[in-house]
């Protein structure tokens, strides 16, 4: 029996650490302290990846994800129509390019993003729920 064999990525596990989604017009989001919770779907894993929950102040109006220290990304497009934000990012690293697309959506204090990312390796999507918190401490 053939089994493959998937390994998760660097830049996946540094990716739920980093990613953070910042709002990116007064209708689609608050700046302030948001409780971010992330799960994944990984097709041909045998079992699923434990969700993970942070906590991340969001001030700068951007794209959500812009990458860690030893990658360089570039946002390809985004667009904010009302509460909706949809966006493209390309990565380089060291495990090679990633291609990160999205939409989220906001009220004042939640938050609901769908992700999907394709690299060589195949793809990953993501579901990811925020909560504001407040302002940022």
């Amino acid at each position: 029996m053939n089994k493959k064999r998937l390994l998760v990525p660097g830049f996946l596990i540094a990716l739920l650490v980093s990613v953070v989604f910042v709002p990116v017009g007064s209708e689609a989001g608050q700046k302030g302290e948001w409780e971010i919770s992330t799960t994944m779907e990984i097709p041909g894993m045998p079992f699923a990846m434990p969700a993970t929950t942070m906590r991340k102040c969001l001030e700068d109006k951007g794209v959500p994800y812009g990458g860690k220290d030893d990658e360089k990304c570039k946002v390809e497009s985004s667009k904010v129509s009302g509460d909706t934000v949809t966006w493209k990012v390309v990565c380089d690293g060291p495990e090679g390019q990633n291609e990160i697309t999205g939409v989220s959506k906001y009220t004042s204090d939640t938050m609901d993003t769908r992700i999907q990312m394709k690299n060589e390796e195949g793809d990953i999507s993501m579901h990811m729920t925020g909560r504001r918190l407040g302002p940022c401490r």
